[in-house]
């Protein structure tokens, strides 16, 4: 998990992981322009956690080689990731799902 002072919650998304969760052929539709190229993209996700969930989290494109996942530290207690973060967060959209997993 990508850890950041400010913490905004948010998931980048390999090309693979955009298939599964926003389904085949689906592209990232950019809502509002932040800087270096990046984006809001308009599609959101749910992470689903082992104690809990967070609907309506924003995926910033373009896509990228790792899929990434920027949580507050209460986040990551809503989730139930606070005392084993390898467990991961299911990325649940549209499309389908896909697990991921804190990198050691």
């Amino acid at each position: 998990m990508l850890h950041k002072p400010h913490r905004p919650r948010f998931v980048r998304l390999t090309a693979e992981n955009c298939r599964a969760v926003l389904g085949a052929g689906a592209e990232l539709e950019p809502w509002m322009v932040i800087s270096n190229g990046r984006f809001v993209a308009k599609q959101r996700v749910t992470m689903i956690g082992p104690r809990g969930r967070i609907d309506g989290v924003a995926v910033v494109g373009p896509l990228v080689e790792v899929t990434q996942v920027s949580l507050a530290t209460y986040d990551e207690e809503k989730l139930g990731l606070a005392d084993d973060p390898g467990r991961g967060v299911l990325l649940v959209g549209p499309g389908g799902e896909a697990k991921v997993v804190a990198s050691e």
